[in-house]
């Protein structure tokens, strides 16, 4: 198991981000009252992803584009982005100005609707049981693994995409709360996400195990707050690992 100072050692400390505290800005308040209504009994027939593509609340942001450029350590990467589980893209938007092009994979229908409204080509598919063929400069699981019925293998499937010296960009709330949205249920993982731990540490050193049975090696990591419309801050880990 890796040791915690070794981690630390690769941590980067991001600068206060002025994209971060403009959305913050913009998305203080909740929802109006009548879409909160609608949201709740919405809910009660079909999952929060579905809910949220139907009618555009619950807006995400996690770092700006200036603070991944510092978190990755380059400008611009380039080459084509493989954003598996992304939503309506709005994390997607912060990271798009690195790469030449996007390619989104989503399963909520509603939510492949709007992505694809923002230019990006979708694929709506769970990677874990149908994987794709491809070779990409990047892969993005922002969030999505402590959110998935099979996480490991849908970052196997994942890992299987990147093309030669490409990077995986990983995000989690740590310590993470797996669950899974079938319909208006939660219920748990088919496979165990493997991370574990109490405090925020624990759980990194956990995850970097988990990722390093799986071929990755953490590079460069930082924290974040995971930032929804009307729901509390996540603390976030986002890390970003090369394969070995």
């Amino acid at each position: 198991m890796p040791a915690p100072e070794a981690l630390s050692a690769r941590e980067v400390a991001l600068a206060i981000d002025p994209e971060t505290e403009a959305w913050r800005a913009a998305n203080a308040r909740p929802h109006a009252l009548p879409i909160a209504i609608a949201h709740r009994a919405l809910r009660t027939i079909a999952s929060d992803y579905d809910v949220d593509g139907w009618l555009g609340t619950h807006p995400m942001h996690v770092l700006g584009t200036a603070s991944w450029r510092a978190l990755i350590g380059r400008d611009r990467i380039g080459g084509t982005l493989l954003d598996v589980g992304a939503g309506r893209g709005d994390v997607t938007a912060t990271l798009a100005p690195l790469f030449d092009r996007v390619v989104a994979t989503e399963t909520s229908a509603p939510m492949a609707r709007r992505l694809r409204a923002r230019g990006h080509q979708v694929l709506e598919r769970d990677l874990a049981i149908e994987p794709i063929e491809g070779s990409f400069a990047a892969i993005a699981l922002l969030h999505v693994l402590d959110r998935c019925a099979r996480p490991r293998s849908l970052l196997r499937s994942a890992i299987a995409c990147m093309g030669e010296g490409a990077i995986a960009i990983v995000g989690c709330p740590l310590p993470p709360r797996p669950h899974v949205d079938v319909g208006a249920r939660t219920v748990d993982p088919d496979e165990p996400l493997g991370i574990e731990g109490e405090d925020f540490m624990d759980a990194l050193v956990s995850m970097e195990a988990m990722l390093g049975r799986q071929g990755l090696q953490i590079t460069r990591w930082a924290r974040a707050s995971y930032l929804a419309r009307g729901l509390p801050a996540i603390e976030d880990a986002i890390v970003i690992c090369e394969r070995v």
